[in-house]
């Protein structure tokens, strides 16, 4: 399975990870049972099926539905790599970015841009929508633990979701000048519906069964299932997709992701870190920043990040009204930069680009925006 040294080292690096945290985190074996919870198998099956899902697309072409709507409304192709992310983007789930990894990859290919690009485009429009989107836990959760109404949050909000996607733009249309065939396909109004409908019907139907409150786990079984039937997926072919989602080198990943994050609530490494800058008179806005953002980029979840920090710098958020919105934004932050995230970690490894390619093209987006985030709590 792994036939990838870099991924295992990757992997090797993350275990050993949770082990020194365990260590000298005082984490307890009494508390193992507490990593393999309904959360952990819950987000592993999540990643199972949304891989399924990919490989779906990809064994049935499904990226040309998506390149057929664009191209009939825009002979720029780029727009391939913008819409189908932000629109997937519009619902929380790990390692969702792999849902339009391959749309993004024959995108690309299309428009001879490098990999690390299409890598940031699709990660980076991916996660646009989190600034400030009801739908992602870790807003409410923010929201809700500094006593700040959820709409009047994501007002204070929309300005950072403003500013992701006009950074994505500039790189978009700065980064990859290609246009492809720059064609576009003549089309009426009734044909444009039907290339909307036969491309976007999965996200669709799981936005709608989203709103629904139905669990996500069956809300992705039945656009499988309904993938399978409409695309008429033979059942040779969907034993090779279930069984390499089940057993695949992002699968292994994120098993061991999983542990680290459980291993990381479960010791005494961030309340000693807090108390260490209380006794040292560390300026208000520093942990405030540190905190969430550090939280976020070693579970690689932005609710984790904000929920596991914020009742301890609650009394800081009383101080200053910017604190919260600081506190969100830096576990974004810390989230996107994090090499645990599984959005990150498995479309690094389904574009095989190194961590100096992902680096290299999202320091400076999240840099900026923290920045401003950090300027707005010092005004």
């Amino acid at each position: 399975m792994l036939k990838n040294r870099r991924l295992l080292s990757t992997t090797l690096f993350i275990f050993g990870l949770a082990l020194t945290f365990a260590l000298f985190g005082h984490f307890k074996v009494s508390d193992t049972p507490k990593i393999f919870n309904y959360t952990f198998f819950n987000l592993l099956i999540l990643v199972i099926l949304v891989q399924a899902i990919t490989s779906t697309f990809k064994v049935k072409d499904f990226h040309l539905k998506v390149l057929k709507l664009i191209s009939s409304l825009s002979g720029d192709i780029r727009f391939s790599l913008l819409v189908p992310p932000i629109i997937f983007g519009l619902l929380p789930m790990p390692a969702g970015a792999m849902l339009t990894a391959d749309l993004s990859r024959k995108a690309g290919e299309e428009l001879k841009a490098e990999r690390k690009w299409v890598f940031f485009f699709n990660y980076w429009f991916r996660h646009v929508c989190e600034f400030s989107w009801p739908l992602y836990g870790a807003l409410i959760i923010a929201a809700g633990l500094a006593n700040i109404p959820v709409k009047d949050f994501l007002v204070s909000t929309l300005p950072y979701m403003g500013l992701a996607l006009l950074i994505g733009l500039f790189f978009l249309f700065t980064r990859v000048k290609g246009n492809g065939n720059g064609e576009k396909v003549k089309a009426k109004g009734s044909e444009i519906i039907r290339y909307s409908i036969s491309a976007l019907w999965p996200v669709i139907l799981i936005i709608t069964l989203t709103f629904m409150k139905v669990d996500m786990k069956i809300t992705l079984l039945v656009v499988l299932l309904l993938l399978f039937l409409f695309e008429r997926v033979e059942f040779k072919e969907i034993i090779y997709t279930v069984k390499n989602s089940m057993i695949s080198e992002i699968t292994l990943i994120v098993l061991v992701v999983l542990i680290f994050k459980g291993v990381v609530e479960n010791t005494s490494i961030l309340s000693s870190f807090a108390n260490f800058l209380s006794r040292h008179n560390v300026p208000t806005i520093v942990p405030v920043i540190i905190l969430p953002m550090i939280m976020a980029f070693l579970t690689g979840i932005t609710s984790a990040g904000i929920g596991a920090t914020a009742p301890i710098l609650s009394i800081l958020f009383a101080q200053n009204p910017a604190f919260p919105y600081v506190a969100y934004i830096s576990a974004i932050a810390g989230v996107l930069l994090s090499p645990f995230h599984l959005c990150l970690i498995t479309t690094k490894e389904y574009y095989k680009i190194s961590f100096k390619d992902v680096y290299s093209t999202i320091l400076l987006p999240v840099g900026v925006i923290e920045t401003i985030a950090i300027l707005r709590g010092l005004l």
